[in-house]
């Protein structure tokens, strides 16, 4: 069927509300000592990435480190046991329920009460990740959004203008669900 383009700033709505201020990255690179040093190969990698606005979408549920720290991520809470899928109501009630934090990446800037989500950008979204299928699991949820990260690049968060380009880009609707096996074989 023919969809709308949807506006950038409805995607915002989204980001906003899916958005972290933390990213727990790899937790091999405790042993960074931060300074910069040559030759050093935990150099440029944090276990820890912050930011004063919402700046990623995990692209996991929640994370644990060894030491203990945690981060259960906000998008985790529109899910109930792990594993369960949702449906796209689900997904729409409980994301609406998140509350909207400007996020870093957009330009201009919006409050919690002009972000008031649109049916268009939530079933999009939903779409997206769900495959255009009735229901998403968490795994899949996560899965997908590592997807849209490009390669290259470290996929435990999303950022907004990666976000934004895998929503306007045309067409991996059809893509065949072949990450499934994929997941198993890794090790």
């Amino acid at each position: 069927g023919l969809m709308m383009a949807v506006e950038e700033v409805e995607y915002v709505k989204v980001f906003g509300r899916l958005g972290e201020k933390l990213l727990f990255g790899d937790s091999s690179a405790g042993a960074c000592c931060h300074s910069g040093c040559d030759n050093c190969e935990w150099r440029y990698s944090f276990d820890i990435l912050q930011s004063a606005r919402p700046k990623w979408i995990p692209t996991y549920r929640e994370m644990k480190f060894e030491d203990g720290r945690e981060h259960i991520t906000k998008w985790s809470g529109i899910f109930g046991e792990e594993g369960e899928a949702i449906t796209k109501e689900d997904f729409a009630e409980k994301l609406s329920e998140l509350k909207f934090d400007m996020p870093l990446g957009p330009s201009g800037f919006m409050t919690a009460k002009q972000a008031e989500l649109s049916q268009e950008a939530v079933e999009a979204v939903f779409n997206k990740l769900s495959r255009g299928k009735d229901s998403v699991t968490d795994r899949q949820f996560g899965m997908r959004l590592k997807k849209m990260v490009p390669p290259g690049m470290d996929n435990t968060g999303l950022m907004w203008t990666d976000f934004v380009c895998a929503m306007q880009e045309e067409g991996d609707e059809a893509e065949e669900e072949e990450e499934e096996e994929l997941e198993q074989i890794v090790v």
